[in-house]
């Protein structure tokens, strides 16, 4: 395969990218604490709520910690 140079500027609409993992995080989160529960307590639903949003969050962005 030969190489290609390719000149071109990417901006990444970084508003779009997060709105797009949080909502696709929500929906996830959601239909999961829904999944072997007929009615899931608020604290059962938040939190896979907040595992599925930051696990998509983690998808598209690196974190970095520290020492």
């Amino acid at each position: 395969m030969k190489k290609v140079a390719v000149t071109a500027t990417v901006q990444v609409r970084a508003y779009d990218v997060l709105c797009r993992a949080v909502e696709e995080g929500i929906g996830y989160g959601w239909n999961r604490a829904h999944k072997h529960v007929d009615k899931p307590t608020p604290e059962a639903i938040r939190s896979a709520i907040e595992d599925a949003v930051m696990n998509a969050l983690s998808e598209v962005l690196s974190f970095h910690e520290e020492n």
